[in-house]
C-alpha cells in the first residue's frame, strides 16, 4: 500500500465522520439500532475492457449502527427526521485472483421519502466513506486488474430501502442500491468499480422505543449571499501505472446565494496549477518552466445541496485561459464542503473533465 494514498484517504474518512460523531455526542438520549444486512448482485461492466474481471455474482454482508433524529434542530424537521449512522460492508466480488473483496466503512444518512410514520418508511440512504480492495492492480502479480490501482479508495453507496417495524424493537429492511469505489486517479488504473446489489436484513432497536419528536414549525429562512475563498491541493498519477505522482494546487473565489435551508445557487472563478501538465508537455517535446504556461484560469456555475453544516456541490466550469489542450476546456466538480465553524470550510471534492476523474481536491477555506 502506498503511504500517500493511506494518509490521504484516512484524512478523508476522518472528515466524513466528524459530523456523525458530533451529532452522536450532542444527542446522548437518542435511541439507536444495530442492524445486519445481506447483499446479492453484480459488477456493472461500464467499460468493455473490464468485462474479463466479472466472474460471477457479488455476495456481501453488512452491519450498521443507526440512530434517529428527533427534530431538536430545524434541519432535522426539514428532512422529516432522518436517521444517521455508520456501516461496515463486506463484498465478495466473485474474482479472488484479480479483485478479491471490497471492505467498506462509511457514515450514512437515511432520508425518509414518505411522511413520518412509526411502522413503515421508504428511505433514500446515502453513504460516503472508504473502501479497501484486497487485490488491486500490481504490475507483476495482478496486471489484469485494470479497474483499480490502489488498496484504499473513496466509496459511495446510494440505496432505496423500505423498512417496516415487525415489533416495537425489530425492523425488517429490504431494497436495492449502487456502490462505487475509486481513487480519483491517485493511483492508476482507475476505471473504478460499480456494484449493483439487492439487500435484505433485520435491525434491533435499543433504548427509547417511544422517541418524542419535536414538531415545531421551522423558522422562515432569510435568503442571503455568501462569498468564500478556498485553497486546495491534490495528488494525481498519469495514465501509466506505477508512475510518478504529481502535486496540483488551486484557489477558488465563490459567490453563492442561499435560496432556502436546502439549496444554494451561484458560481465563481478559480485558478489551478497542476505539475502533471509539465510532464504531458514534455511528452510532446514542449519544455516550459513559466508559471503562466502551466496555470489555468476558469469560471463556473454551481448548485449546492445543504444538510445542516454539510453541503454537496455540483459545479460546471470552463477554462477561460489554458495553454495546454490536455483534458479540454470544460471541467466539473462534485464532492463535499463542511462548515467547521461559522467561517471555516473543510473541502473534499473531485475534479473531473466530463467522465474522467482528474484528482481529489483537499482544502480549507473561509466564508465571509
Amino acid at each position: 500500500m502506498k503511504s500517500s494514498s493511506k494518509y490521504f484517504f484516512t484524512a478523508l474518512w476522518l472528515f466524513l465522520t466528524t459530523a456523525i460523531g458530533s451529532y452522536a455526542q450532542n444527542n446522548p438520549k437518542s435511541d439507536f439500532m444495530i442492524a445486519a444486512q445481506g447483499h446479492y448482485g453484480y459488477i456493472i461492466s461500464h467499460r468493455n475492457n473490464m468485462s474479463h474481471l466479472i466472474k460471477g455474482h457479488v455476495k456481501g454482508a453488512e452491519v450498521s449502527y443507526t440512530f434517529r433524529t428527533n427534530g431538536d434542530k430545524p434541519w432535522q424537521r426539514l428532512y422529516s427526521y432522518p436517521e444517521v449512522g455508520v456501516s461496515f460492508m463486506h463484498l465478495d466480488l466473485a474474482n479472488p485472483q484479480q479483485l478479491g473483496t471490497l471492505e467498506c466503512l462509511s457514515p450514512f444518512i437515511n432520508f425518509k421519502l414518505n411522511k413520518q410514520k412509526r411502522k413503515n418508511a421508504l428511505n433514500l440512504r446515502i453513504g460516503i466513506g472508504l473502501a479497501f480492495l484486497t487485490k488491486p492492480f500490481d504490475i507483476r502479480t495482478n496486471h489484469k486488474n485494470n479497474a483499480i490501482g490502489s488498496h484504499l479508495n473513496g466509496f459511495v453507496n446510494m440505496r432505496l430501502n423500505y423498512t417496516t417495524m415487525l415489533t416495537e424493537s425489530i425492523r425488517l429492511d429490504f431494497g436495492a442500491g449502487l456502490s462505487h469505489a475509486s481513487n480519483g486517479a491517485t493511483n492508476t488504473p482507475n476505471l473504478g468499480l460499480n456494484v449493483a446489489t439487492t439487500n435484505i436484513g433485520i435491525g434491533y432497536l435499543i433504548g427509547n422505543k417511544k422517541l418524542v419528536y419535536n414538531r415545531d414549525s421551522v423558522p422562515t429562512y432569510k435568503k442571503r449571499w455568501n462569498a468564500s475563498v478556498i485553497g486546495t491541493w491534490g495528488i494525481k498519477e498519469l495514465d501509466t501505472p506505477t508512475g510518478p505522482k504529481y502535486m496540483a494546487f488551486g484557489a477558488q473565489v465563490n459567490l453563492y446565494r442561499s435560496i432556502g435551508y436546502k439549496s444554494k445557487l451561484g458560481g465563481g472563478v478559480e485558478m489551478a496549477y497542476n505539475n502533471a501538465t509539465k510532464e504531458v508537455w514534455a511528452e510532446d517535446s514542449v519544455y516550459t518552466t513559466t508559471f503562466f504556461d502551466i496555470a489555468q484560469f476558469g469560471g463556473k456555475i454551481g448548485y449546492e445541496f445543504k444538510i445542516h453544516r454539510l453541503s454537496l456541490p455540483i459545479e460546471f466550469g470552463y477554462y477561460l485561459y489554458k495553454k495546454q489542450a490536455y483534458n479540454g476546456k470544460v471541467f466539473h466538480r462534485i464532492g463535499m464542503r463542511y462548515m467547521v465553524t461559522k467561517h471555516v470550510i473543510a473541502n473534499v471534492t473531485l475534479l473531473t473533465h466530463w467522465a474522467k476523474a482528474d484528482y481529489f481536491e483537499w482544502g480549507l477555506g473561509y466564508q465571509f
